[in-house]
């Protein structure tokens, strides 16, 4: 599980550090790579360890290649898809499409989500914490809990 966000720097090859205590995570987890791929909700990278990555895989195998939706999904965000190695140094290479997609320039934060990681442009997370959560549509995080 991955928590905390965590402020670097990307530099104009694309590498930025991934935080130790994310790494510390996937190597708790026994979890090799991540996967990086478009942010659905968001421009931003979505980072999934390599299990979950599966999981992803699974449903995107039992999508029917027929279905117009699914497919868009597919080509939108999975076909952006790039499994990716820590350098010894615990480095990440974000591929020029995603950070082209994120915005990725300098400033980055990485924020974890609990099974999955995001990795935004500084600007961008600063402006999505700005922002409110409708009452509508705050979560009850104790919810059905005794």
């Amino acid at each position: 599980m991955f928590f905390g966000t965590f402020t670097h720097t990307i530099d104009a090859k694309g590498r930025t550090a991934l935080p130790a205590k994310l790494r510390e995570s996937l190597a708790a987890a026994g979890e090799p790579r991540i996967v990086l791929m478009r942010n659905s909700l968001s421009r931003s990278v979505l980072c999934l360890p390599q299990s979950v990555w599966s999981k992803v895989m699974e449903n995107v195998m039992a999508s029917s290649p027929f279905d117009p939706v699914a497919q868009r999904n597919v080509l939108k965000f999975v076909a952006s898809a790039h499994p990716v190695d820590l350098d010894q140094s615990g480095r990440v290479l974000v591929p020029p499409d995603l950070r082209a997609f994120a915005g990725l320039v300098k400033d980055v934060v990485w924020a974890g989500m609990g099974p999955h990681i995001i990795l935004f442009d500084k600007a961008t997370y600063d402006a999505q914490m700005e922002e409110d959560v409708p009452p509508d549509e705050r979560w009850d995080f104790f919810k059905g809990r005794t």
